[in-house]
C-alpha cells in the first residue's frame, strides 16, 4: 500500500511536560478526545484515508491507537530520526506526492489545496500570517506563491532579505511533498528543513497556500489547556462532534457520558471513565480520561495521568 498522508506522532513533547511524561503529544485529549483523532477525521472527510503514523516517544501508545485506527504504523527505535530522517525511512511507502502531517496540531487546513500546489519534484507549504514571530522562523514568498527563504537556512538565489518587522509568515507544520523531493534527505537523524526544503528553496521548488483559518499549535501546558477552553466554548471547528458523547446534564462543562461526576463543576472538561469526587469543586479544568479527581478546590488546571497541574506552574 502506499500511503498518501505521513502523520508525525514520534516526538518528545518536551515543551508540554510534565504531560508528556505520561502520554505522546498527539494523545493528548481536547474536548475528550485524543488531539490527532480530529486531524484523521479531517483528513479522511477529504479523501485521505491511506495514513501513515511514526512513533517514537512512548510509542506503546500510539502503536495501540493506530491498531484501532486501522492506520500504518512507523516505529522509529532505538532512536528518532526526525521529520527528514521518519520521511527517508518511510519514502518506500509513499505515494509520488503526499501530505506532511502533524498530529499535535489542530487547523483546517485543506490538504486538497496543498497538494494541488505541490510542483513536480518538490513541495508546497501552508503559511500563515502572524502578528508575533518571536518563537516562529519568518518565510518569504514571491507574488507567485514561491518560498523564496525560510528564515536564514534555506535561501534562494537573489531572494530578498528578511524584514525585522516582527510579522509576517510562518508556516504551520503542514506540507506536501514528492517522493523524489526525498533524494535530499541523508539517512538517520534529520530535519526536514534543513536537508531537503535546503535545496528544494534554492531551485525555487517549494510553493505555498495561505491559510487564514483555524490553527492551533498547543506546544506549552497553558496552550493546550486554553485550546481546550476555546473547543469547550465552540470556538474552534473540529472535524466530528464530540458533543455527541456528551452528559446532557451539564450546561457549560463537556462531559464525558462514561464519567462519574458527585462533585461539582464550573466551565470543565471530564473526559471517560474520569471519576469527580464528592467534595470537589472544579472551575475551568481538565479531567483527562480514567484519572481520579480528590476532594478539594480546583481551578485553572489539568487532572492528568501524574497527577494536577495548575497552568500557572509553566511558566
Amino acid at each position: 500500500m502506499e500511503y498518501s498522508v505521513f502523520l508525525l506522532a514520534a516526538g518528545f513533547g518536551t515543551r508540554l511536560r510534565p504531560l508528556t511524561l505520561h502520554r505522546p503529544k498527539p494523545l493528548l485529549p481536547l474536548l475528550g478526545f485524543p488531539m490527532v483523532q480530529y486531524a484523521v477525521t479531517w483528513l479522511r472527510q477529504h479523501g485521505h484515508d491511506r495514513i501513515i503514523v511514526n512513533a517514537h516517544h512512548l510509542w506503546e501508545h500510539v502503536a495501540a491507537w493506530s491498531e484501532r485506527e486501522g492506520l500504518g504504523l512507523q516505529v522509529e527505535l532505538p532512536d528518532i530520526l526526525g521529520t527528514g530522517g521518519g520521511l527517508k525511512a518511510a519514502r518506500d511507502q509513499l505515494a509520488e506526492e503526499f501530505l506532511v502531517w502533524n498530529g499535535d496540531i489542530v487547523c483546517d487546513i485543506n490538504p486538497n489545496a496543498l497538494l494541488s500546489e505541490c510542483p513536480v519534484g518538490g513541495a508546497s507549504m501552508a503559511l500563515r500570517y502572524s502578528s508575533d514571530l518571536k518563537k516562529t522562523t519568518k518565510l518569504l514568498v514571491n507574488d507567485e506563491g514561491i518560498v523564496q527563504r525560510i528564515g536564514d537556512v534555506c535561501v534562494a538565489d537573489n531572494a530578498p532579505n528578511l524584514p525585522s518587522s516582527p510579522d509576517g509568515l510562518h508556516f504551520t507544520g503542514i506540507h506536501a511533498m514528492t517522493r523524489e523531493s526525498l533524494k535530499h534527505i541523508q539517512e538517520g537523524f534529520q530535519c526536514v528543513v534543513r536537508s531537503s526544503y535546503k535545496e528544494l528553496v534554492q531551485q525555487e521548488k517549494v510553493r505555498s497556500i495561505r491559510h487564514e483559518g483555524c490553527w492551533f499549535d498547543t506546544g506549552l501546558p497553558k496552550e493546550y489547556f486554553e485550546a481546550n477552553m476555546s473547543a469547550l466554548r465552540g470556538e474552534i471547528p473540529l472535524s466530528f462532534d464530540p458533543w455527541e458523547k456528551a452528559d446532557d446534564r451539564f450546561d457549560d462543562s463537556f462531559v464525558h457520558h462514561e464519567a462519574n461526576i458527585e462533585g461539582s463543576l464550573v466551565q470543565s472538561i471530564v473526559g471517560a471513565k474520569a471519576h469527580v469526587s464528592r467534595d470537589a469543586q472544579l472551575h475551568r479544568c481538565i479531567v483527562w480520561d480514567s484519572v481520579e479527581v480528590p476532594a478539594g478546590v480546583y481551578k485553572d488546571g489539568i487532572f492528568f495521568d501524574g497527577g494536577f497541574l495548575s497552568i500557572g506552574e509553566e511558566e
